[in-house]
């Protein structure tokens, strides 16, 4: 064999370079989101009994969402475009059809939306669970409660990449001023167990513990009980732009692949103090807090989360506050049979290890019976994003002028 390739001629090279490069070359034609015709929605098994109240309310803050922004902002579902506007009368248009008898239901959403199916490099979605902490501690620092939780620091400064050149997209860059030079920010080491922001950010409030922050930065926000019972709420405002990374990498041989969850990573710093730096440390990611007084917690479109109904995917890929309808199973820790999990939903957050399509993210609620469904959530499924067609949106508008001048 090394005879005969060694002496190939020139055309015999490029066609065994050809054929190399096409069969190594991946197929990219699949649209992602996916369309996904009639018959395939007939297929899944829509909710047949919603809970109309939790939804409604979680519509209705997207709605509020919508009304807040400019004109010209633009969601894009597959190659059509969608206005706040018009977003706010696809949702007002899917609660009206919810009232309708079940036939009748799933036969206008059938025919009146647009349907697309978000995939993962597996052509399936991926589903975790996140969780508001209830955790004890104080606004004043003691003996009992001495970990700090700061607020964003005067000197973090925020660099957005496109307003220099669009070569760069998007991208975000977070540091500090030294000597008029821009560098990279405190990472946790060196705020956790260096103390290099005392003096230079505010602390909200004071914990009991590294563990018990971590894991609150990690759900990105939460609720804390003061002496005195009060409730403190508190929700992500910033980072310090480092990487967040999973510490769950460098404990797979201390924790099995399928036990490690939320609950196993913090019984296992809680047996092992002395590790409980250099585990933390993995993580150079470092979240910033405000408190938040009313309802919470708030998503990354400032509006209030409902459990079951809100989810968190990549802001980047997936229209903000859109509708959504997933389908995948409760965790076997939580459900012995693995219930079917069927849900009407809407993006409402977003997370730093929500990456890509097909990644999705399920808010559970607060406190323990939350964190006990949302720790061991790791499932597959589908996700499906829907939007009214623009024709019906149309046809619904004219109905609604013509009514208005009767």
């Amino acid at each position: 064999m090394r005879g005969i390739i060694r002496y190939l001629p020139p055309l015999g090279w490029v066609l065994i370079i050809t054929i190399l490069l096409n069969g190594c070359t991946k197929s990219t034609t699949t649209e992602n989101p996916r369309p996904i015709s009639i018959e395939e929605i007939n297929a899944l098994k829509l909710e047949s009994s919603p809970d109309l109240h939790a939804l409604q309310r979680a519509l209705g803050y997207s709605i509020e969402y919508y009304k807040r922004l400019p004109a010209d902002q633009r969601f894009q579902y597959g190659s059509v475009e969608y206005s706040p506007k018009e977003m706010i009368a696809s949702h007002q248009y899917f609660l009206k059809i919810l009232d309708l008898p079940a036939v009748e239901r799933l036969e206008r959403l059938q025919q009146d939306f647009l349907w697309f199916e978000s995939l993962n490099e597996k052509n399936q979605a991926f589903f975790t669970g996140y969780y508001e902490p209830l955790l004890k501690g104080s606004l004043n620092e003691s003996d009992k409660f001495p970990v700090p939780l700061y607020g964003v620091p005067s000197d973090l400064v925020t660099v957005n990449l496109s307003n220099f050149d669009e070569k760069y997209g998007n991208g975000i860059l977070r540091g500090k001023i030294v000597d008029q030079k821009f560098v990279k920010y405190d990472d946790r080491d060196e705020i956790s167990y260096q103390n290099s922001l005392r003096g230079r950010a505010i602390p909200l409030a004071w914990v009991t513990n590294d563990i018990e922050l971590f894991f609150l930065q990690i759900q990105g926000s939460g609720v804390i009980q003061l002496p005195n019972k009060d409730l403190y709420r508190v929700n992500y405002a910033d980072q310090n732009g480092h990487p967040y990374r999973a510490i769950g990498k460098i404990l797979l041989a201390e924790i099995p692949r399928e036990k490690m969850s939320l609950k196993a990573l913090k019984e296992y710093l809680y047996a092992h103090p002395e590790r409980v730096q250099e585990i933390l440390n993995y993580n150079p990611s470092y979240t910033f807090f405000r408190h938040i007084p009313g309802d919470g917690p708030l998503g990354n479109i400032e509006v209030p989360l409902t459990p079951e109904r809100s989810i968190a995917m990549d802001y980047r890929l997936v229209p903000k506050g859109g509708l959504v309808f997933y389908e995948t199973n409760l965790p076997s820790e939580i459900s012995p049979s693995k219930e079917l999990l069927q849900r009407f939903a809407v993006v409402q957050d977003t997370g730093g290890a929500i990456r890509g399509h097909g990644r999705t993210d399920i808010f559970w609620g607060r406190g323990t019976p939350a964190e006990k469904i949302a720790g061991p959530m790791k499932e597959n499924g589908r996700i499906f994003l829907l939007v009214a067609r623009k024709e019906v949106l149309n046809a619904e508008s004219e109905i609604s002028t013509k009514v208005a001048k009767w």
